[in-house]
């Protein structure tokens, strides 16, 4: 029998053994409907001033219907009210209530009926029978866990009546013209498009994959299709293969997952080269995904994703760190840096990601060295990771307790069997990024450079401290200086595969790297270093390459301050093509440094 959860703190600690159990998720879950609830009175009572909205979204009736079903049917409601896409729904139109101007293209009374929506939904479940008059909003009527209907074209918004009946039949009514449903599950009308579900065992509840709700919560430029049948079909596949892993393999993850993931929103049709995925802080329960490779990337995909549900549960309800939006971390998992909550969100993400290739490594479809590779580096990452959260002076007493549960959970993977070839690429994947970030997200005090650029010139000791440095504006970051290439081929640890995966836009020093010849990889990084000295892929490059060429030299500043390198780089470089490079750095590294 699981653990009967009485408190906060007992979730707490549930969680922070990096799993959690079903207990603590159904307290955290009972948190989050009362918080939702309270947005949902929130809206009603700020729009009785506005009854313009008010009366054309049919919020009154809507409201009156769902409370009136919670009294008869508390569970359906419930469920109803958690569904994910409510959450972010409230927090677009709570948004526009307050805009100044409103100017979205879809009048606010229009998105507000999705109340009614929910209404329809709860009613259609509980009573045998019935109508209701709903908004038609950009020519749909979505009906949560049901489906969609195709009542217009998209720019049309209006009102229909909803008539259904104890067989299951819907029947759409707008003026003359009618659409009806013979079952709800029927895909053969255009008019009508179900929701789909997933399932991953036979006793297992359904998961949704929703491909159809306009309240999902897509990211700029978003704009999946919705699926074929065979296309579900495949992603029906694809997730009662991987649901088969997780219950063999990761079960501390499956148990918690049953209770809080409710569905999947295709982000794309077919999978893509560079895969993504996302939650919505205020949507828990869905999984935004491209369609996965095969059953093992879904896999992944769910424990992380579900890490991401578990932490944002917790954080609504007990405060772990101290409110901080500055974004001043370094989440080896982003290229940019990352405010204490996003940093706090990777570890517990991450952990699941570098669990499951603690485990899966060793499974017949992924015995690699690449998936060595995965265990040990994030493994690194996320020590590195707890190691800043914990010195930043931002957490709670619950938060580091909470942190160091859960590193106490990881210490033992340290210990771990790994490959010698596979510590040493992690190790060089780790410190090429972690160089790379400095440069591309740092900016020294330009005083302190000019001081340090006159004191080399003069060929003068360097000072005891290097200067303080800001975060840059990262709409300020060139596109060549965005991304870098070079750990996707590290991982690889074989020098073919590693060259088939170049492309243009990389260093040609990288080349070099990789096959071996640390001389050519040096000069051709310090080339390209005279034509942009900001360009951070080179000075990863040089990070790495540096210490290879010149075992017995200090090249150091590389790994704690290469934003120092490369500012003094460019101001030398503006007066005099002549700076040796690979002496500057030496220069840099030979004194006790301090952070900026």
């Amino acid at each position: 029998m699981p653990t009967t959860v009485t408190g906060i703190d007992d979730v707490t600690a549930s969680s922070s053994s990096g799993y959690g159990t079903e207990p603590a998720i159904a307290t955290l879950t009972e948190g989050a409907l009362l918080m939702r609830l309270i947005l949902l009175r929130t809206l009603i009572a700020e729009t009785t001033s506005r009854p313009e909205i008010a009366d054309a979204a049919g919020l009154s009736l809507a409201y009156q219907t769902l409370a009136e079903l919670q009294r008869s049917h508390p569970a359906e409601v419930a469920t109803l009210l958690s569904y994910p896409h409510v959450g972010p729904w409230l927090a677009q139109v709570l948004q526009r209530l307050h805009a100044e101007p409103d100017d979205a293209p879809t009048p606010l009374w229009a998105d507000c009926g999705y109340l009614g929506w929910l209404a329809a939904a709860g009613a259609i479940a509980c009573l045998p029978e019935g109508s209701i008059n709903l908004v038609v909003r950009n020519g749909v009527v979505m009906l949560p866990g049901i489906g969609r209907a195709e009542l217009g074209p998209a720019e049309d918004n209006g009102h229909c009546e909803l008539h259904w009946t104890r067989d299951g039949a819907l029947r759409f009514t707008r003026g003359t013209s009618t659409v009806l449903v013979p079952s709800q599950d029927d895909e053969s009308d255009p008019a009508w498009l179900p929701l789909r579900r997933l399932r991953g065992a036979d006793a297992e509840r359904e998961v949704f994959l929703d491909d159809l709700d306009p309240f999902r919560y897509l990211l700029d430029g978003q704009q999946p299709p919705r699926l074929t049948t065979a296309q579900a079909g495949t992603w029906q596949q694809d997730f009662a293969a991987a649901w088969e892993l997780l219950r063999r393999d990761f079960d501390r993850y499956l148990v918690p997952m049953r209770s809080c993931l409710q569905s999947l929103a295709p982000l794309s049709a077919q999978p893509l080269a560079a895969s993504t995925s996302h939650t919505a802080f205020n949507g828990v329960g869905c999984v935004y995904t491209t369609a996965p490779a095969d059953p093992c990337q879904l896999a992944l995909t769910l424990i992380h994703e579900v890490q991401h549900t578990k932490f944002t549960l917790l954080t609504d309800q007990i405060v772990l760190f101290d409110p901080d939006s500055v974004c001043r971390f370094y989440a080896p998992w982003r290229d940019d840096p990352r405010p204490i909550m996003g940093l706090l969100h990777g570890i517990y993400a991450f952990f699941g990601v570098t669990d499951f290739w603690r485990i899966h490594r060793h499974a017949d479809c992924h015995r690699s060295m690449e998936a060595n590779v995965d265990f040990e580096l994030w493994r690194l990452q996320v020590e590195g990771a707890v190691a800043q959260a914990s010195t930043s002076s931002l957490l709670t007493e619950a938060g580091s307790q909470f942190l160091n549960a859960l590193s106490a959970e990881m210490r033992p993977w340290g210990e771990e069997d790994v490959p010698t070839a596979v510590r040493v690429a992690a190790s060089e994947v780790a410190i090429a990024h972690r160089t790379f970030w400095q440069v591309r997200n740092l900016t020294p005090d330009v005083a302190g450079i000019a001081e340090l650029a006159v004191r080399w010139i003069a060929r003068a000791p360097r000072p005891d401290g290097l200067p303080p440095a800001d975060q840059v504006d990262q709409s300020t970051v060139p596109n060549d200086h965005r991304r870098l290439h070079l750990p996707a081929q590290l991982k690889l640890l074989d020098h073919a595969a590693a060259e088939a995966l170049s492309i243009p836009e990389q260093p040609r020093g990288d080349r070099a790297y990789l096959a071996g010849d640390m001389a050519a990889a040096v000069a051709l990084y310090t080339e390209e270093v005279r034509v942009d000295p900001l360009r951070p892929q080179l000075w990863a490059g040089l990070a790495l390459a540096l210490p290879k060429l010149h075992p017995d030299d200090d090249f150091s500043v590389l790994d704690d301050r290469a934003e120092v390198a490369a500012h003094l780089c460019q101001v030398l470089l503006a007066d005099a093509e002549g700076v040796e490079i690979v002496e500057l750095v030496r220069w840099l590294s030979r004194y006790p440094r301090t952070h900026g």
